[in-house]
């Protein structure tokens, strides 16, 4: 039968689960048995709908909002959906849509409140795209009895492929190694706090005893699920403004997927994912040996939902431990830095598709926050030597630095925010400067770019500020306000001259000043140096710096993993994509549960259509 159970006890448990007060999804109000005889026999509920698929205006892309209104025109083949602004927007009696002209009296106007209704085969986890199992769909009190009079032969446990089955790699043993070990401590650690003192023998067998009482996150799979080379190509402005520096015109980088499972009733249900892109050491500059978490995303149901012996709640702890496990990791294979914008989800941006109603989306001040928690953690255990954020490290020279403020030193992350935004500027500065050269009134606009430059650090403005230099200016007065969502976490010491990282040779550190380390090639520059140019400079007295031998830093970053392809997990457009036109939401414990499933089996069946 094409369900998960492979046991009459395992169907058991999904059905007492169904039943239980819904801790951890959305809570539905209970229909009796006797009330209404088309209730679901496993759920006890009648009607559920699922979220519909997003609908979006086709002449602008623009989402068009639940239970809005908008303007549809349907064919026999086709559907177009226009929001209001591009039909009120549109002049005459027509409207264009992909290139095509339709009269706007053949447009109806519409709310978006549509619903689709659940089937419940979702309560007995049945798979229905399993071609190789020809029975139809049999609920599980039935199941249960056809197994009970020999009707059915359950199917042994091993034949039920789940998140343990699936490859592993360097980086999901990895990353299970240091979560199971800090499961473990912090276990032990809630055991001490109430009130008991062990040797370490005496703690095993009091963990196995009173399991209950000191309950412990287990069941828990990583796994690798989409491990592909791709490219990031520079947006064509901004290749031309440094065309005269041979910018790459594009950057090759690894995107990964990771999941972690946890078997909750018996069913495996996916928990947290993170999208990552890993620009190796053979990458040019700036995106040398850089890491970039692009996409991070959870939903609410870890098991048990209790808080850790550190006061945090049991599920930051593990999400926590992941990503300074995947730190570590990035940090032996010799990267040198990873960058995180700490910003809110937008619509559409999450991972799982309908995260639980019971878990707010957190504001950017308390995601930042959460960030920079785990950050710390990592500082603790040295995996993080350095923390900062874009702006400071990019936009600002204070002190002894020398590097040059450029937009070309930016590392250039694919779907990151700024690269969007510095090419919409660069169209503007030509804008402006051809709308200069028409009106001929560029003369006050020099005066002001020439003030904003000073104000911003640049000193030699001689002719015409450069274009280099007012994106500069531009990117900055739009990254500041809120230059602490661009986390900066580096990995190893960068130089206080001239900010590059340091890999290899020596550090030169300075015991008497805080975090002033310079590389070899500025230490040589500054012994040519006059004693009072030297370091600390604007200061009488010279500090002698020590060298630091840099070991432990590969000269490659390759992991020694194979290319892991999914046409699911490839991209997080595609994975929501499947779920969004599959129904797998993630809402509810119970809908996570069947929609796991069926990723699971996707994943280990990569050519189910």
């Amino acid at each position: 039968m094409a369900h998960v159970p492979a046991s009459v006890e395992d169907a058991r448990l999904i059905i007492d689960s169904l039943r239980e007060d819904p801790l951890y999804g959305q809570q539905l109000p209970p229909v009796s048995d006797s009330i209404n005889e088309n209730a679901c026999q496993l759920c006890k509920q009648e009607k559920l709908t699922f979220e519909p698929p997003p609908m979006y205006c086709f002449p602008c892309g623009a989402r068009i909002r639940r239970n809005g209104p908008y303007y549809a025109y349907d064919t026999r083949d086709t559907h177009h959906s226009v929001c209001i602004p591009c039909y009120n927007k549109s002049r005459g009696h027509t409207i264009e849509v992909e290139g095509q002209m339709f009269p706007k009296a053949r447009f109806q106007k519409k709310r978006n409140d549509e619903e689709t209704e659940e089937c419940h085969q979702i309560c007995a986890l049945f798979n229905d795209i399993n071609y190789d199992v020809k029975q139809a769909y049999t609920c599980l009190y039935c199941y249960i009895e056809e197994v009970k009079r020999g009707l059915h032969v359950p199917s042994p446990q091993s034949a039920v492929l789940g998140a343990s089955d699936l490859p592993r790699t360097a980086l999901s043993d990895h990353i299970e190694e240091r979560l199971f070990k800090r499961l473990k401590l912090e276990r032990q650690a809630r055991a001490v706090q109430s009130g008991r003192s062990f040797d370490e023998d005496d703690l095993a067998v009091y963990l196995a005893v009173y399991s209950d009482l000191v309950a412990g996150a287990d069941g828990l799979v990583v796994r690798v699920v989409s491990s592909v080379d791709k490219k990031v190509g520079v947006k064509p402005r901004f290749l031309e403004t440094f065309q005269e520096d041979n910018y790459p015109t594009e950057f090759p980088y690894k995107s990964k997927a990771v999941l972690l499972f946890q078997k909750i009733d018996g069913v495996e249900v996916c928990l947290f994912g993170m999208y990552v892109q890993e620009f190796g050491a053979e990458c040019a500059f700036p995106n040398q040996r850089r890491v970039y978490l692009s996409y991070l995303d959870s939903v609410k149901y870890l098991r048990p939902g209790i808080k850790a012996a550190t006061g945090e709640a049991l599920c930051t702890f593990v999400y926590h431990e992941i990503l300074i496990g995947y730190l570590e990791y990035c940090k032996q294979r010799g990267f040198t830095s990873c960058y995180i914008w700490a910003r809110p989800p937008l619509e559409g941006d999450n991972i799982f598709y309908c995260n639980p109603t019971i878990q707010t989306t957190r504001t950017s001040d308390k995601l930042r926050e959460w960030c920079l928690a785990m950050i710390r953690k990592a500082t603790k255990e040295e995996i993080v030597v350095e923390l900062t954020n874009l702006y400071d490290h990019f936009f600002i020279t204070t002190g002894e630095c020398k590097a040059k403020v450029t937009a070309s030193r930016l590392p250039y992350f694919d779907g990151d925010y700024w690269p969007g935004v510095a090419e919409d500027m660069v169209n503007q500065l030509h804008q402006e400067e051809d709308d200069q050269k028409l009106q001929k009134k560029g003369n006050a606009k020099k005066i002001i770019r020439k003030r904003a430059l000073e104000a911003a650090g640049h000193t030699d403005l001689s002719g015409n500020a450069s274009e280099d230099d007012m994106l500069m200016q531009k990117l900055g007065e739009t990254i500041y306000p809120m230059e602490e969502d661009f986390i900066m976490v580096h990995l190893q010491y960068s130089c206080s001259n001239c900010r590059s990282f340091m890999s290899s040779g020596k550090r030169w550190a300075c015991h008497q000043c805080r975090s002033f380390y310079i590389c070899d090639k500025c230490y040589s520059a500054e012994q040519e140096l006059e004693e009072r140019e030297r370091h600390p400079s604007n200061s009488r007295e010279t500090h002698e710096l020590h060298p630091v031998d840099i070991v432990g830093v590969p000269e490659e970053t390759k992991d020694g993993d194979g290319i892991i392809e999914s046409k699911f997990f490839d991209t997080r457009h595609a994975f929501l994509s499947l779920c969004q036109e599959n129904h797998y939401q993630f809402d509810t414990l119970r809908r996570a549960k069947h929609s796991s499933m069926m990723v699971l089996y996707r994943l280990h069946n990569p050519t189910v259509v």
